[in-house]
This record gives C-alpha cells, sequence and structure tokens, in this order.
C-alpha cells in the first residue's frame, strides 16, 4: 500500500506532464480542475519529504547535477504568479551554472511583435534553515524579442536590481 500523498504526487506529476506536452498554461484551467491541482500540491507538500532536501538544493553538486537547465512553470496555486501574465505567456527559468539564470516570459503567440523577454540575473539559494531552498534573483540586464531582433527594453528595464523569489517546496530533480 502506498503511504499518504503518494498518489498525490503521482497524479500530480503525471497531469503537469500533460498540461506541458499540450501546451496547457493553468491560467487556462477551469476552476474545478485549478482546485484539483492546488489540493494535489498542498497534500504533496504536506505529506512528502523532499528528495533532495530543501536546504541542499543550493549545495554546489545539486546545483549542477539536478537545476542547471531549463524549468518551465507549469503549474502555479498562486493565482498571483499567472493572473497578471497573458494568456499566451509561458514562464521560463534557464539556470545557466551556480550563479546565475535567466528569467524568460516567453509567448506563444507573438504580442504585438513581442515573442519573449529576458531577464538575465545573479540569483542565490538559502541553505539555511530559515529559508531553506528559497531561490533569490536580482534582475541585471533586460532584453525582449521584437519582430526576431533583440533590444534592450525600456519599460521593463524599471525591473532592474528588483529582486524576486522562487520558495521551494519539493524538489526531486524533476519536479520543484
Amino acid at each position: 500500500m502506498a503511504g499518504p500523498g503518494q498518489f498525490e504526487l503521482q497524479e500530480l506529476k503525471a497531469q503537469v506532464t500533460a498540461m506541458l506536452e499540450q501546451e496547457v498554461a493553468s491560467s487556462n484551467l477551469k476552476p474545478n480542475k485549478m482546485s484539483e491541482l492546488t489540493q494535489y500540491v498542498k497534500t504533496v507538500c504536506q505529506t512528502q519529504e523532499s528528495p533532495i532536501p530543501l536546504n541542499e538544493i543550493g549545495t554546489e553538486a545539486n546545483i549542477k547535477n539536478h537545476l542547471v537547465g531549463s524549468w518551465q512553470l507549469a503549474f502555479s496555486s498562486e493565482n498571483a504568479a499567472m493572473s497578471v501574465m497573458p494568456r499566451e505567456a509561458r514562464i521560463l527559468v534557464n539556470i545557466l551554472n551556480e550563479k546565475q539564470l535567466e528569467y524568460i516570459l516567453q509567448f506563444t503567440k507573438k504580442v504585438q511583435g513581442l515573442s519573449k523577454i529576458t531577464a538575465k540575473s545573479n540569483y542565490i539559494i538559502d541553505t539555511s534553515p530559515i529559508n531553506p531552498g528559497l531561490v533569490t534573483f536580482v534582475y541585471e540586464e533586460i532584453t525582449s524579442k521584437v519582430f526576431g531582433a533583440t533590444i534592450p527594453v525600456g519599460l521593463f528595464g524599471l525591473l532592474k536590481g528588483r529582486a524576486s523569489y522562487i520558495e521551494s517546496m519539493y524538489f526531486d530533480g524533476t519536479m520543484w
């Protein structure tokens, strides 16, 4: 018999994988599906221990072995995370190395010629017991791809120097 939360973890992984394959954003989910997935997330966070301890996500070995690469926000239980984004926006985080990442808003349909906005950032991961696994990144250079050309951005340039966060609740190297 599977332990508490195992069913929810398996369902969450399967449904998020299907969402990614079908390019369905969580902002496009019906309220009952949003509620179901949110409940799965809550159950997993309450019952499952992170296979990679949260205070170890930021170690050099775990960054190199598990974090470096591209991550896509497939589902957010926080309405604020997706509600301010255009429906066509997808959030990607490319972890480049132990200190730098790119936070990317990519648009599935061009929005007034805009296909993506990229914020190159420096980041740190809290390895202390206070906020273990909290990723803090500061926007350094912001560019946009408009009509195929990459240009520095004016309006979004106001975000330069601003800190943003990714709160880690569970991390197994494939789901974060």
